[in-house]
């Protein structure tokens, strides 16, 4: 892995190289610890120039423990006052969770991060991920091919949608 990562890192031809890296850390296993692949990423892995994202899936099984921590006052509101307290505890719990806490501390932690959540209501976890990358991003030139890709598609998809 370290081997592909470093030559791809490298390469001069655009087709080939790595332009940034999206490592996903599933939620639905919220207090499990960081696992040996993880470690040995984070640890041995120097991505160089290319910027790492780590990405916590699966975020919305995290909603489930915030809904278990409202206490009996916030019992008596409306079940959207008590999703948006669900998340705010959630997002708590993200901050301290372990995985997130021991890749920081290792040799080489990632540039970002980002929580997917919610992605059946929209592509708002989806906008947040492209938002990132394109900040993560050293080279003005990719962030503009990557921004522009990301234009044509969506143009892409309306005049396609039109037509049917």
């Amino acid at each position: 892995m370290k081997e592909f990562v470093s030559e791809r890192a490298k390469t001069t031809h655009l087709k080939e190289r790595i332009h940034v890296i999206w490592y996903c850390i599933p939620m639905d296993q919220y207090h499990r610890s960081v696992l040996a692949a993880e470690e040995r990423f984070f640890s041995e892995c120097d991505t160089g120039s290319v910027p790492v994202i780590l990405v916590f899936t699966k975020c919305d099984a995290l909603l489930i423990r915030g809904m278990a921590a409202l206490g009996p006052e916030e019992e008596k509101l409306s079940r959207d006052e008590r999703i948006v307290i669900g998340w705010q505890n959630a997002e708590r719990m993200l901050k301290v969770n372990p995985a997130w806490e021991s890749v920081q501390k290792m040799m080489y932690p990632p540039n970002a991060y980002v929580e997917l959540r919610e992605l059946h209501k929209s592509n708002e976890g989806c906008k947040l991920l492209l938002k990132r990358t394109v900040g993560a991003l050293d080279e003005e030139a990719l962030q503009m091919l990557l921004v522009t890709t990301q234009h044509t598609n969506m143009m892409l998809c309306i005049e396609f949608a039109f037509r049917r």
